[in-house]
């Protein structure tokens, strides 16, 4: 359960505050409202940060999506930020465009780690869904991913929640049975794999076998509603020979 708990609290999203310092504190919306969508930042995206951080910025990639059938293109933006008085961090920012170019903030995700670019995973009539892969700094243990979605019925992007799927997910295990991250979301068939660890596993080896999960959407939260797993057990006992010590 304590694991359970580490790879949600890694899962949870973090935030680098307008000011360019770790010690301070803000909200989504502040953070937000520091991101320059003007005409002339959206036109140099590739080369200036459209977060005004306060700290070092630095420009890593920038691209276009070009959803089918609607009219607005998706720019990003992948920003290394480096705080005066902490570690750096990665942040990517997502931007909705129209057709005379009007641009509007779709969504921002950060990673104490590695943040990947973003994936149109999903493009139908009912909705879309950007995915962006990311791992927090460490051990590799927990997920920096992000999800945000578009629906027809209600048009705007929004966030996705995925903060707690390993404790949604741990709740199915046998017992003696836990999440060891990180899962492997594959949101365009609204599946997940995580590995499994068991009773006695260290922290980088986890051998209990690997759960696959069925995922939906409810609102804005991501919800396990069925896993398929076959727990691997040791087998025998063990065994230690010292070289030299066999006989033909």
């Amino acid at each position: 359960m304590a694991l359970a708990l580490v790879l949600a609290a890694a899962a949870t999203p973090i935030l680098s505050c307008p000011g360019g310092t770790i010690e301070t504190s803000c909200t989504t919306a502040q953070v937000e409202a520091k991101i320059a969508l003007t005409r002339a930042r959206v036109t140099g995206i590739a080369q200036r940060c459209l977060y005004d951080f306060g700290g070092k910025c630095t420009v890593e990639a920038s691209g276009r999506i070009n959803p089918a059938g609607r009219g607005t293109a998706l720019l990003w933006q992948k920003m290394l930020l480096a705080p005066r008085d902490g570690a750096q961090r990665r942040m990517l920012v997502l931007v909705a465009q129209d057709k005379a170019g009007k641009a509007s903030l779709a969504g921002f995700a950060e990673s104490s780690g590695s943040i990947g670019a973003p994936d149109l995973v999903v493009d139908n009539d009912q909705r879309q869904l950007i995915y962006v892969g990311g791992t927090p700094a460490g051990s590799g243990g927990g997920n920096a991913d992000a999800l945000f979605m578009s629906e027809t019925a209600e048009p705007g992007w929004r966030r996705v929640d995925l903060s707690d799927w390993s404790e949604q997910g741990g709740k199915m295990l046998p017992t003696g049975y836990w999440l060891r991250g990180p899962a492997e979301f594959a949101f365009d068939d609204m599946t997940a794999s995580a590995p499994v660890a068991r009773e006695g596993d260290g922290d980088c080896c986890p051998r209990g076998g690997n759960a696959l999960f069925d995922l939906d959407i409810q609102g804005d939260r991501l919800m396990l509603t069925r896993v398929r797993f076959q727990p691997m057990q040791p087998l025998g006992r063990d065994i230690e020979v010292t070289a030299g010590t066999l006989e033909d």
